[in-house]
Order: C-alpha cells, then sequence, then structure tokens
C-alpha cells in the first residue's frame, strides 16, 4: 500500500515536472541564487570583512531600513521603478514569442523619452496623450525594423543596434536644440515633470499610502498591459497567427497568413511596448533625461526579465520587480567601502545570468526524459527492444518480397 502511495506521488511529481511553469519557477530561482553566489565570491575578492553584510544588504534592499514606514515608502518607489522594466520585458518576449528578436528595444524606449518630454514640457499635453504619442512613436520605430526584416530580409538585431544609436543621438540633439521649453541650461537636463502639468499621471492615492510621490497610475498601467498582452498571445487568433508566423513564415503563408504584414505588426507592436516604458518613468518625476554617451540599459535589462520570466507576460511581472529589487538593493553597498561599480558588477552578473533561465529549463527536460525512460517499468528493456527491433526488420523484408512476387 506504501509503495502505491509513493508511486502515485511519483507520477504527480513528473507531471508537474512536465509544465513549463514548474520549469520556469525551478530554473528562474536557481540562476538568481547562482548570481547571488557570484555576487558574494565577488565582494570576497575585494573586501571579506564586509562581504556577507554586502550582500545581505542588496538581498534586503528596503527592508535593510528599521523603520517600518521607511521600509514601506521605498518599497512604493521599488514599485514604481519596476513598472518600466515590465514594459520592456513585454516587448522582448512579445517579438520573441513571434520568432523575432528585438534587441532595438532600448532606442524605442529613447524616442518614447523624446516624445514624452516634449509632449509633457513643450506641448503641455495631458498624460494620456503623452502615452499615446510615446507608444506611436516606439511603434513607428520598431516598425522600421519590421519592414527592414519583412521586405528586405534584414536581420531584426542589426537594424536595431543601428536604430539604438540614431535614437540616443537624435534625442540628445533635439533635447539641447530646445533650451528654455524642454532643456535647462543650468542643470544640463530635461526639466522635471511635477503634478503642476496636465502630463503628470495620476497618483489615485498611492502616493499617499506609500508616502512616495512617484507612486501612481504607472503601477497599475505596466501589470494591466502584461495581462492584455497574456490574453492575445494565448487566447486570440490574432496571436496565433502572430506566433504561426515566428515559427514559419511561409508555412503561415502557405495556409493562408500574411507574413511579411504580420512581422512588421510584431515589431510595431513591440516597438510601442518598449516605448510606454518611457511615460511610466517621467510622468511621475522619477527621472529626467541627461545627456547620454551610452544606449539606456534598461531596454536590455527588458531582455533579462523577459528570460527570468519564464518569456511569459505575467512571470515578466515577477521578474522586472526581482531585477529592480536587487539593482535598488546594490547600489546600497557603497556604505560599506565599495565602489558604485562593484555594485553594477554584481547586479549584472545576476541579470547575465537570468538570460540562461531556457537553456536550463532545456537540460532540466532533457535530464527529466531520459529519467523517466529508466523509472517506467512499462518501456522495453535493451534486449527487448532489440528483439522488436528485429521482428519488424524481418516483417518489413517479408513484406518487401512479397510485393516483389507479386
Amino acid at each position: 500500500m506504501e509503495q502505491s502511495k509513493k508511486m502515485t506521488f511519483g507520477q504527480w511529481a513528473k507531471r508537474m515536472m512536465k509544465k513549463n511553469s514548474t520549469q520556469t519557477i525551478i530554473t528562474s530561482i536557481g540562476c538568481a541564487v547562482v548570481g547571488l553566489l557570484v555576487g558574494f565570491v565577488i565582494l570576497l575578492c575585494i573586501n571579506p570583512n564586509n562581504a556577507f553584510q554586502g550582500i545581505l544588504q542588496t538581498i534586503q534592499n528596503f527592508f535593510a531600513f528599521k523603520k517600518a514606514a521607511t521600509q514601506f515608502k521605498y518599497f512604493g518607489l521599488t514599485l514604481a521603478k519596476t513598472a518600466p522594466l515590465i514594459c520592456t520585458s513585454l516587448a522582448i518576449l512579445f517579438a520573441y514569442k513571434t520568432g523575432l528578436f528585438n534587441i532595438g528595444a532600448s532606442g524605442q524606449y529613447v524616442i518614447g523619452v523624446l516624445i514624452t518630454c516634449f509632449a509633457a514640457l513643450a506641448w503641455r499635453l495631458p498624460w494620456y496623450l503623452c502615452i499615446l504619442l510615446a507608444m506611436t512613436g516606439g511603434a513607428i520605430w520598431g516598425g522600421i525594423s519590421g519592414l527592414l526584416k519583412a521586405y528586405f530580409n534584414v536581420n531584426e538585431v542589426i537594424s536595431g543596434i543601428m536604430l539604438n544609436w540614431i535614437a540616443l543621438y537624435l534625442t540628445n540633439a533635439l533635447f539641447q536644440a530646445n533650451a528654455g521649453s524642454v532643456w535647462d541650461l543650468m542643470l544640463a537636463k530635461t526639466y522635471k515633470i511635477d503634478s503642476s502639468l496636465p502630463g503628470f499621471l495620476p497618483t489615485l492615492g498611492l502616493d499617499e499610502l506609500f508616502k512616495q510621490p512617484a507612486c501612481g497610475l504607472g503601477m497599475i498601467i505596466a501589470p494591466v498591459v502584461a495581462i492584455i498582452i497574456f490574453i492575445i498571445l494565448n487566447k486570440t487568433t490574432f496571436g496565433y497567427e502572430l506566433k504561426a508566423t515566428g515559427h514559419n513564415r511561409f508555412a503561415a503563408e502557405y495556409a493562408g497568413m500574411k507574413g511579411k504584414r504580420n512581422t512588421v505588426i510584431t515589431m510595431c507592436i513591440s516597438g510601442a511596448l518598449a516605448a510606454l516604458a518611457a511615460p511610466l518613468f517621467y510622468l511621475n518625476g522619477l527621472s529626467q533625461w541627461e545627456v547620454q554617451a551610452t544606449v539606456p540599459a534598461l531596454g536590455f535589462d527588458g531582455i533579462s526579465a523577459s528570460f527570468l520570466g519564464g518569456l511569459s507576460p505575467i512571470g515578466s511581472i515577477f521578474s522586472a520587480y526581482f531585477i529592480t529589487h536587487i539593482i535598488d538593493g546594490g547600489s546600497t553597498i557603497t556604505s560599506l567601502g565599495y565602489s558604485p561599480q562593484t555594485a553594477q558588477v554584481i547586479t549584472s552578473f545576476i541579470i547575465y545570468l537570468c538570460a540562461f533561465v531556457p537553456f536550463v529549463k532545456s537540460y532540466i527536460d532533457r535530464r527529466f526524459n531520459i529519467r523517466e525512460m529508466l523509472i517506467n517499468d512499462s518501456l522495453p528493456t535493451r534486449e527487448e527492444a532489440q528483439q522488436m527491433n528485429s521482428h519488424v526488420k524481418k516483417r518489413d523484408k517479408r513484406k518487401k518480397e512479397q510485393k516483389e512476387d507479386k
């Protein structure tokens, strides 16, 4: 009786391991833990005395504060910073699900920043128009890569990288050319978008709840968009067509789907999602644009967040929060004598390892299948398999001889 119960549990465990969600959770946690261990080793090499405290602060983030009110305040700030990362994560996974790799998400985000700041500061538009215009700009910028891919077979990775730098230099130039309306010459950055402007995102009382002015509608928009993307990809014919086109464009076209159109639409939607991160990051006064020599990391962090979340729109919500939590926590170890670059190296290692989730899942899946074959009593042994193979060969030979006789 006990043996029967154990076998029943084993069968249940095997069914659970076959599920993509279970594999994603296990591999994501594993990659995150390994990343933290690598970070701990780095801290040991630099300053062994404070290594344990440094990695503990990285993990704790706002929990390191003693007062509950302070913890809650900085928890709200972490949530506000998570919303833009959710959007760039959705941009990456949406394109990836349809067979495209949108490495140009950073450039589409930068275009979103450009349009958001002009719409809010120079044109004084309401927040919803700022969001719509930013997403439109990102869709157009992403659509360029889609058009090049669909009609000229230009790899979207190459065109995305080139467009990233074009967007960066274009944004820097246009901001500096509009001193007084958008650009603050004294501070060498854009003016801050505050609650006095119609473009400021509604707080919905969340600013008072968290005692953090950056908390507001953006914290709600990002998860809602993730749910919408999940429904589109998994519950609609449109999503099925996009995924079918991504897996095999020629087969999709043979089935009556418009492959080139779907490729362009995919990149437009992905670009719009990446650009949505800009108003969620700037319309709540969370940041101001400064002249930058490198492409913002938010788009590249979205790659890690999407893979850490198992390329699931729902999973990206949690993975984006984890990455933001670790980045914010890592920035506090400068108080222990570590340089800011040390914190960046640690968080970079963690983010880098998060991108290995699909490979680890594939490895576990292969190992699990092998183990399943070994423990499944219903499978034939090697000798039995050889006998069956010999029997099949003899049968095929007899059939061939019979056909020749006829």
